[in-house]
């Protein structure tokens, strides 16, 4: 007998209030490459997650709640960011749909709800879109001898001095060419190496109006801030993702509790899990980081299924009430040229983008639950079967078929074992689908089908005991259950960005980038530089842009300590 355990734990729909405290307070730092954007632009973004009041990095949350919120503090965009190790990143494309205004970008964690006092990520930005006429005005009151007031825009300070710096930055040139290699040296000045997490931005200087961004170092200096006030207790993300919601039962209102929920991530490299119910009816299903699909259905399971409605938790996240909005800027012909510049620059780079592409990193493999204990059946090798009882006989040998009462049944042959003392139906799916109905699958068109896997005997999987598993595996990895019902839902959900490898342009030795325009404004963005020996030495590129350009480096040191640095060169 063949029995295995893979236990799937759901996390309490609620904790605690005194627990609260038995966790470190959690903060989060965010390094952005740029506080004005134009419409077409991204925007990079490396958030770090402390713990006051040592700022070390935090083990608590593995996931960061992003929001765009614009000055009526409606919502634009709001996505999900991995942390590992306490750090994380995202890069969010500004679409030429966005109105020109003052937005706030909001970053938080499930687990800093829950305190009000916690330093939120509350980071000032301006969006300006040159393809939407924009009916703000300047006030006279504003002007000054025809003259332009911009007490916005903040001027580059050189090696910023703060308390417990760590490093130093030092250029091998302060004025360069156009499309010349420039070599930047950090240095540590305690003469030891500093592990820690660290990001690195080198961008030309805005000649737009901007918003003045918080560092590292001021940031550990602010205990005040916005606040979040909630009375509910938000669950920590402590091992992934939370995908939470709820069932009613139609017939009898009270019988909510430990009802098997299973959720489905179908794809070639499918999710599947099972967890119970609390007495409230609630569930909790905890993702891990791959596979990375949005498409989920999720379903109650038993053969009272029908008598269900299962529905997700609406999210609720950051309390908005609680912005404040700054004062509107204002953008006055003074403008025109810089901005035509910028824009002019900005869809060259687009155009050119195919040649210039980021990367995604490629997710890691995802084996299923069950691995290594399938045996396969790759249907290609063998002689192929129209249907699917046809298969079942001829070549799969340890699974069989039952039809009693116009009702078909798969399951699994256990040779080690007799099935008929075990009354739990086998665990069926197709490409990570559940399919409780069975039913669906005997016209089931085997040309379609790649492979079927097996585990025989007892398996046990989160709450649940099934007699023998069976997967077919599609061609395309997609198939649709023709399940429907309340107690089936079928949907997206938000799930957090993939992470992306920016481009970096090298001019090293002669290459197809010698005869294309290179408009960047942003020559570097290097959101994990690891300083992990007492000297490091990057390189990189100028491009066709002249003016000035900001070196900004952002971090902490694995022992909390702040790490802000700032330089300044020239390109003409």
């Amino acid at each position: 007998m063949l029995i295995t355990a893979n236990t799937v734990i759901a996390q309490s729909g609620s904790l605690a209030k005194n627990e609260t405290t038995e966790l470190n307070i959690e903060n989060i730092f965010v390094h952005a490459n740029n506080t004005t954007l134009v419409a077409g632009e991204t925007l990079h973004c490396k958030f770090y997650c402390l713990n006051s009041p040592k700022n070390n990095f935090s083990s608590i949350s593995k996931i960061a709640h992003v929001e765009l919120v614009n000055k009526e503090n409606q919502v634009i965009f709001a996505n999900k960011i991995y942390l590992e190790n306490g750090t994380g990143e995202g890069d969010f494309f500004i679409p030429t749909t966005i109105e020109t205004g003052n937005y706030k970008l909001i970053a938080y964690t499930n687990w800093m709800l829950n305190n009000k006092n916690t330093k939120t990520a509350v980071t000032d930005l301006i969006i300006i879109n040159p393809y939407i006429v924009s009916t703000i005005k300047k006030p006279v009151s504003q002007t000054q001898n025809g003259q332009e007031k911009n007490e916005e825009n903040q001027s580059i300070t050189t090696n910023s001095s703060t308390k417990d710096q760590s490093f130093a930055l030092e250029l091998n040139k302060k004025a360069a060419t156009k499309r010349e290699q420039i070599l930047l040296k950090i240095k540590s000045l305690n003469g030891i190496a500093n592990n820690g997490s660290f990001s690195l931005s080198i961008r030309k200087t805005n000649s737009l109006p901007s918003k003045k961004q918080m560092n590292s170092y001021e940031f550990t200096k602010s205990y005040s801030g916005e606040t979040i006030n909630n009375n509910s207790l938000f669950l920590p993300e402590l091992r992934g993702e939370v995908i939470s919601g709820s069932i009613k039962n139609n017939k009898d209102p009270k019988q909510i509790a430990d009802k098997n929920i299973a959720l489905s991530l179908p794809g070639k490299d499918f999710a599947f899990k099972v967890v119970k119910t609390n007495e409230d009816g609630k569930f909790n299903f905890i993702l891990e980081k791959s596979p990375n699909y949005s498409n989920a259905i999720i379903q109650v399971v038993g053969e009272d299924k029908n008598d269900y409605a299962v529905e997700l938790d609406k999210y609720q996240g950051y309390n908005l009430s609680e912005l404040k909005q700054g004062e509107e800027f204002y953008l006055s012909s003074d403008y025109k040229a810089s901005l035509e510049e910028r824009s002019i620059a900005n869809q060259i780079e687009n155009s050119y983008y195919h040649l210039k592409k980021d990367s995604i990193q490629p997710e890691i493999k995802k084996f299923p639950f069950y691995h290594p204990l399938e045996k396969e059946y790759i249907l290609g090798d063998y002689t192929k079967f129209p249907t699917l009882k046809e298969t079942t006989i001829e070549v799969v040998k340890e699974m069989y078929y039952r039809e009693e009462n116009k009702n078909f049944t798969l399951h699994v042959r256990d040779i080690n074992y007799d099935l008929n003392f075990f009354s739990e139906p086998s665990l069926v799916l197709v490409d990570g689908v559940l399919i409780q109905n069975t039913n669906e699958l005997v016209d089931l068109k085997m040309d379609e089908i790649y492979k079927v896997s097996l585990v025989p005997g007892v398996y046990i999987y989160g709450p649940t005991a099934f007699d023998g598993i069976i997967n077919f595996t599609s061609k395309n990895h997609d198939y649709s259950t023709k399940e429907k019902g309340a107690h089936i839902l079928k949907t997206d959900i938000q799930r957090p960005l993939n992470k992306i490898t920016s481009f970096k342009q090298d001019y090293t030795n002669k290459s197809k980038y010698d005869r294309v325009p290179d408009y960047r404004y942003q020559l570097l963005w290097e959101p994990e530089l690891l300083l992990d020996n007492n000297e490091k030495t990057i390189s990189f590129f100028t491009s066709d842009v002249p003016g000035q350009y900001e070196i900004n480096l952002e971090g902490f040191t694995k022992d909390g300590v702040p790490v802000s640095l700032k330089e300044s060169f020239e390109v003409k």
